[in-house]
């Protein structure tokens, strides 16, 4: 299997109906987005960051900066935004966040589709549903979660070709989105990073790297031969706006009373 046909998910209980895709994990992101009606050459952010097992905490913590924050920079600027799609961390709170708000920004999620489940696609207990706030899924090959990251990674860089820019940001995390940056730092799906510090778990890791240093050889090539960026989660919504704006050279827009 290349690519599938486009078609539509019913989240009937939330009244939603996104698109989607079935696709290989070798699939070409620029065909997986001619599926999809999404377009090249803007602006596009591919966040890899926690899920289940984030904390109260830490989605306390970062709440504000992804809801009046980065998704009202999305909005403002129609960035491309691109997660995992299921309906955990920080990917439930940006689709709550584009629901609460009537966003339209395009909002991509790329999971593996032994591993989740959505209506019409039952599977056991196990299995992650999506979240139904997302405009677009990508239902990619693969055995377990991870085996999309270069998928979602490919679908980021597509949206930012033709002259865009791509950002990678790290929010909370293990070994997964660990796995993820290394291969954003080092291999040839490249982009810059940015680290929210204070989000928990491997985001805090590698903040303190870059401060401090780093002992674990994967840490270290990342920092060798990436470009990483943080910015304190404690920064709220305004200070990941500003961050933003200065990254993609964006211009701040008004704010309806």
């Amino acid at each position: 299997m290349g690519v599938g046909e486009a078609f539509t998910i019913a989240f009937s209980a939330q009244g939603t109906a996104p698109q989607a895709v079935q696709a290989a994990r070798d699939a070409s992101p620029a065909q997986v987005g001619a599926a999809l009606g999404l377009k090249p050459g803007g602006l596009a952010i591919a966040i890899m960051g926690g899920a289940a097992l984030m904390t109260d905490d830490s989605t306390r913590t970062i709440r504000s900066g992804l809801e009046d924050g980065l998704a009202r920079f999305a909005q403002d600027h129609d960035v491309t935004i691109v997660d995992g799609g299921t309906a955990a961390g920080v990917m439930a709170l940006m689709g709550m966040a584009r629901a609460r708000r009537s966003f339209t920004f395009p909002l991509v999620g790329v999971t593996v589709a032994a591993r989740t489940a959505w209506p019409g696609h039952e599977l056991d207990d196990e299995a992650a549903p999506l979240d139904p706030y997302h405009s677009h899924f990508v239902l990619t090959g693969g055995e377990d979660f991870g085996d999309e990251s270069d998928l979602l990674a490919g679908m980021a860089l597509y949206a930012a070709s033709e002259g865009g820019k791509a950002l990678g940001l790290i929010i909370n995390g293990g070994a997964i989105v660990k796995a993820e940056a290394h291969a954003r730092a080092t291999g040839p799906l490249k982009m810059p990073l940015l680290v929210l510090d204070d989000s928990g778990r491997f985001a805090d890791e590698l903040a303190e790297a870059v401060r401090s240093g780093s002992s674990d050889p994967a840490v270290q090539d990342i920092l060798e031969h990436g470009e990483v960026h943080v910015l304190s989660a404690h920064a709220g919504a305004r200070g990941l706006r500003q961050w933003l704006e200065g990254f993609f050279g964006t211009s701040p827009v008004e704010e309806s009373p």
